[in-house]
C-alpha cells in the first residue's frame, strides 16, 4: 500500500510569537466587535490561535511536499518562510474588516488539498472559535456540544448570521438613509437592525418602567441640568451584635473606593451618629488623606470579616451567616454613578433614589436552585439559594419588561423585513433570528444586572468566574 499522506506545516515549525502575541491580544476586553462579547464564556480559544492551526493543519510542509521535497533546504526553508507570511498576515487585528487576508489563506489551503477543503467537525465546540474561524476559511464547519448555550452560540455564527449576510437592513431608518440594499456586505446590515430595534425596544422600556430610574439634577460645578444615572452601588446590611448598636442594620462595605483614577479620585466618608445608631455617606473627591481605610471599608480581613460601623466592634462570619439563611439581610444605597460629559460623576445616596428601587417582586421568578459551592459557597452559604435571590424586583422587573418586549416587537421586526421586499416567511425567519440576537443581548445584560456584581471604580464587574453545571432555574416563565 502507498502512503500518500504529506507532513503538514503544523507538525514543523510555527511562528509561535505573533500567534502568542495576537492571542493575548484577542482575549483583551473592549477590543471592538468579537464573538466574545455576544455571551461570556469560560476557556474560550482565541480566534488567532484557531485560524493558525486550521491553516497549519492542511497545509503540506515543504519538507515532504512534493512539489519542493526534492529542493535544497535552503529553498525549503524561504518557502516555509513564505506559509509563515501568511499565517502572520492571518494574525493580524480585526481581521473581519479584511477580507482579503482569509482569500490569500483560502486559496493557498486549496493548492494543498487538490482543490476542496475537508469538513471540520468539533464534537465539543463549546464557544465556537474553531468551527467559526473554519468557516470565514472557507471549510464546511460542524460544532456539537451538550451545552444548550454553546449549541446556540454556534447556531449564530455559522447558521443565522450567513444566513442574512450580504442583506441590507429592514428597519425603516437605515432604509431612508440607503435609498436601496446596496453597499451592505457581510453582516453589517443585520447589525444596524440589532441596533434600531435595540433602541426601540430600550425607548418603550423606558415609557413603562422609566419612573423606576429617575435621572438626577447634577451640581453646578459639573454643568447643572438633568443626568442619567449608570449605577447604583449598594451595600448589603445585617444586624449588628453589639448591644451598644441596639440591632441596627449596619453595612458590609469591602472598600469605600469608588474611583482612582487620576484627576477624577472618588470615596465615601461615613458620617456616624453612634448616640442615635444612625449613618450616611458622604461623596469626597480628591486623594484620600487614608488610603488604607478607604481601600478597606468595614472589612476586617478575608472572607466574611467586617466591623460594626456604628459601634466599631467586630461582627462574626457565622453571626453573618445565620442572618442570611434566616433571610434577615438587607441592603442600603451608598451612592450614585452619574454619566458626566467628559467623565464619570458620583453622587451620595437620596431618599428618592433609594425608594424608587423598592418594588414589589414580580409575579414570576426563577426558582431553581444555586449550586451550593458556586463561587466558593459565597452565595449559598449566606442565604442566596436560588436564582431569584442574586437579583433585586426592580432587577427583575426591568429584565422581565425586555423580555416582554423583545417578544412584542417580533410583528414589527416582521413588518419591516416584509416592506423591504422579504417574502412572508423569509421576513417571519428574520424576525424570529433577530429575536434570538436581542435575547442574548438581554442576556449578556443580565450578567451585569445582579445584586452581587461589583464596581471597580470604572464599571461594573461580571459576577461569576467560574462555569455553572445547571441551569437557569427548574421552572419557566409562562409564555
Amino acid at each position: 500500500m502507498t502512503n500518500n499522506y504529506q507532513k503538514k506545516l503544523i507538525e514543523v515549525a510555527l511562528p509561535l510569537p505573533e500567534i502568542n502575541d495576537s492571542s493575548s491580544y484577542d482575549k483583551m476586553p473592549g477590543i471592538g466587535p468579537h464573538p466574545k462579547g455576544i455571551h461570556h464564556w469560560w476557556a474560550r480559544l482565541p480566534l488567532p490561535s484557531a485560524r493558525a492551526v486550521l491553516f497549519a493543519s492542511v497545509v503540506n510542509d515543504p519538507s515532504d511536499d512534493p512539489a519542493w521535497k526534492n529542493k535544497t533546504e535552503p529553498e525549503q526553508d524561504a518557502e516555509r518562510e513564505r506559509l509563515f507570511g501568511i499565517i502572520r498576515r492571518l494574525m493580524g487585528k480585526k481581521l473581519h474588516e479584511h477580507p482579503e487576508v482569509y482569500a490569500e489563506a483560502r486559496a493557498e489551503m486549496l493548492r494543498h488539498c487538490d482543490g476542496k477543503l475537508p469538513p471540520v467537525l468539533d464534537p465539543f465546540a463549546a464557544g465556537g472559535s474553531i468551527p467559526l474561524e473554519a468557516a470565514r476559511l472557507g471549510f464546511e464547519a460542524q460544532a456539537v456540544d451538550l451545552n444548550p448555550v454553546a449549541v446556540l452560540l454556534n447556531k449564530c455564527n455559522l447558521e443565522l448570521a450567513p444566513r442574512w449576510a450580504n442583506h441590507p437592513p429592514v428597519n425603516p431608518e437605515d432604509r431612508a438613509k440607503i435609498g436601496g440594499g446596496q453597499g451592505w456586505t457581510e453582516t453589517y446590515g443585520l447589525a444596524a437592525d440589532l441596533r434600531y430595534y435595540g433602541r426601540l425596544i430600550r425607548q418603550r422600556a423606558q415609557e413603562k418602567i422609566g419612573h423606576l430610574y429617575p435621572k438626577v439634577r447634577l451640581p453646578m460645578e459639573h454643568g447643572g441640568g438633568e443626568a442619567n444615572v449608570i449605577a447604583w452601588l449598594w451595600a448589603r446590611t445585617v444586624a449588628s451584635q453589639d448591644p451598644a448598636a441596639r440591632g441596627v442594620h449596619v453595612p458590609l462595605v469591602s472598600t469605600y473606593s469608588l474611583s482612582m483614577a487620576d484627576g477624577n479620585e472618588a470615596w465615601l466618608e461615613p458620617v456616624v451618629d453612634r448616640a442615635a445608631g444612625a449613618y450616611r455617606f458622604e461623596v469626597k473627591t480628591g486623594a484620600p488623606t487614608d488610603k488604607a481605610t478607604v481601600k478597606v471599608g468595614t472589612k476586617l480581613g478575608r472572607g466574611a470579616k467586617f466591623k460594626c460601623l456604628v459601634s466599631g466592634q467586630p461582627l462574626d462570619d457565622e453571626h453573618i451567616k445565620r442572618e442570611g439563611q434566616a433571610g434577615r439581610l438587607g441592603y442600603c444605597l451608598l451612592a450614585m454613578v452619574v454619566e458626566g460629559r467628559r467623565c464619570k460623576i458620583f453622587l451620595p445616596a437620596t431618599e428618592t433614589h433609594e425608594s424608587a428601587a423598592h418594588v414589589n417582586k414580580p409575579d414570576w421568578v426563577p426558582d431553581g436552585g444555586i449550586p451550593e459551592r458556586l463561587t466558593g459557597g459565597t452565595c449559598y452559604g449566606f442565604g442566596l439559594k436560588t436564582w431569584a435571590d442574586i437579583f433585586t424586583p426592580r432587577q427583575f422587573l426591568g429584565l422581565l419588561t425586555i423580555s416582554d418586549l423583545i417578544r412584542e416587537t417580533l410583528p414589527t421586526i416582521e413588518e419591516g423585513a416584509r416592506a423591504a421586499g422579504l417574502a412572508r416567511e423569509q421576513a417571519k425567519s428574520y424576525a424570529i433570528d433577530m429575536a434570538v440576537l436581542l435575547a442574548l443581548a438581554l442576556d449578556r445584560s443580565a450578567s451585569f444586572n445582579k445584586s452581587l456584581c461589583r464596581w471597580n471604580g470604572n464599571q461594573t464587574v461580571f459576577v461569576f468566574t467560574k462555569q455553572l453545571f445547571r441551569w437557569f432555574g427548574t421552572s419557566q416563565k409562562p409564555t
